[in-house]
């Protein structure tokens, strides 16, 4: 038990590391924006054109892969630290 909450808090440090941190607040704002994309979307269906309907999927499906991109970036990074870090102990 000791040793999963050791790995569990160094997990945490890596990840609040100041160049993590940048790498997760960015996710969390790029998700956020494209819900509030499909969001406006549902809300004001009937008022926007179709041209613009398009657009705003278009726009909110590549915000989520870019969302995916990053966080798999992030979870490669830390995964890495972490692996390096057990092997030099």
């Amino acid at each position: 038990m000791n040793k999963y909450l050791r790995e569990r808090e160094e997990l945490k440090n890596l990840y609040d590391a100041p160049e993590n941190r940048r790498m997760k607040y960015c996710a969390i704002t790029i998700i956020t924006l494209v819900i509030i994309l499909l969001l406006s979307m549902t809300i004001w269906m009937d008022k926007i054109s179709t041209t613009g309907m398009l657009i705003m999927r278009g726009c909110a499906g590549l915000g989520a892969i870019a969302f995916v991109i990053i966080v798999g970036i992030l979870s490669y990074r830390v995964n890495k630290q972490h692996i390096s870090n057990r092997k030099n102990i």
